[in-house]
């Protein structure tokens, strides 16, 4: 009878604990899971569009190159480079063309015009609309504006590859006299994509225009002409590689026949995370230079570019400076 008595008092006392335990209030709660909180999405950037609202001033990314002394002989040819810094050439535009005074300025080097300039005026039917003053104090003094005709509310041109909403440009030709210093500067400029919204990954052909300037001595002769052609831009945002091809030709400012210039490559880099770029002008021996350039409104939709080479092409000693813009 003592054995019986131990084993009942022994589950006696088991049940005792086990109720105590359970009855317990000062016993651990389990505790309730924290919600993960669910991340608010990154709005997307939005970006202002061309044609303007209201008068604006722009940065740009620019090419320049110079020359000195009579066209009508040899000159002496300076040197073409690019800048991408958006502070050395700035300028200032307007949506009222009629009653706004046009701006640029190259490091402190400055011209003005206003509606009595114009020798070109906006409209759908003509591609660039260009500003022209003369000095009649001082023998061959000028200066020469010519912007892309896609800021002017109802007077943006009709031709659909170049009435481009985030990019424009700009090109810049004066001269201090017959004999003097004259120089060229190309721009371009608009609302440039955000890095954030810059893609990562895929390739992308853009619709692309090219325009600039060519100074030529040949023979004792200087010619300055407007410089067209086609180009066809890639990029491999993946890569970070932006590739060019031109065939270029010219057309004497003065007026003349357009003939053939050339066949070139370039090729540029992208920064990772950036929204602007820099290369090389190659695909001559003869002929090479640089080129920057960057993307412009939302996931790089559109692009722009500044371009500039020195050298010789058939007997002749050139400079030449451009733009090109194109959309997806």
């Amino acid at each position: 009878m003592i054995r019986r008595h131990m084993i009942m008092s022994a589950a006696a006392a088991t049940l005792a604990l086990a109720s105590c335990s359970g009855n317990d209030s000062d016993a651990d709660p389990t505790p309730t899971p924290t919600a993960t909180p669910t991340p608010t999405p990154t709005a997307s950037p939005t970006y202002t569009a061309f044609p303007l609202a209201a008068a604006a001033e722009f940065g740009t990314i620019n090419a320049g190159t110079s020359y000195t002394g009579d066209p009508a002989g040899a000159v002496t040819l300076g040197v073409s480079a690019t800048d991408t810094s958006f502070t050395r050439v700035r300028l200032a535009t307007s949506n009222a063309i009629t009653t706004a005074t046009y701006v640029i300025n190259e490091a402190g080097e400055e011209s003005r015009f206003v509606n009595a300039n114009v020798t070109v005026q906006p409209a759908p039917s003509v591609t660039e609309y260009v500003f022209r003053t003369t000095d009649t104090a001082t023998a061959g003094k000028f200066a020469q504006l010519e912007f892309l005709n896609n800021t002017i509310p109802s007077q943006v041109t009709s031709n659909a590859n170049l009435a481009l909403t985030n990019v424009s440009y700009a090109n810049w030709w004066r001269g201090d006299s017959t004999t003097g210093a004259k120089r060229i500067t190309t721009s371009v400029f608009g609302y440039p994509t955000v890095a954030t919204d810059m893609p990562a990954t895929g390739t992308q052909a853009y619709t692309s225009t090219v325009v600039g300037k060519l100074v030529d001595v040949t023979a004792g002769v200087t010619t300055v002409s407007r410089v067209g052609g086609t180009v066809t831009v890639s990029v491999n945002f993946s890569t970070g590689l932006v590739d060019l091809a031109f065939n270029l030709n010219r057309t004497p400012e003065a007026g003349g026949a357009t003939t053939a210039f050339g066949a070139f490559t370039a090729q540029g880099a992208i920064p990772t995370k950036q929204n602007l770029f820099s290369g090389s002008f190659t695909g001559s021996t003869t002929l090479s230079g640089t080129l920057t350039g960057g993307f412009f409104g939302s996931q790089g939709k559109e692009i722009g570019i500044a371009f500039a080479a020195n050298g010789t092409i058939g007997g002749g000693n050139q400079r030449l400076v451009g733009v090109i813009v194109g959309k997806k």
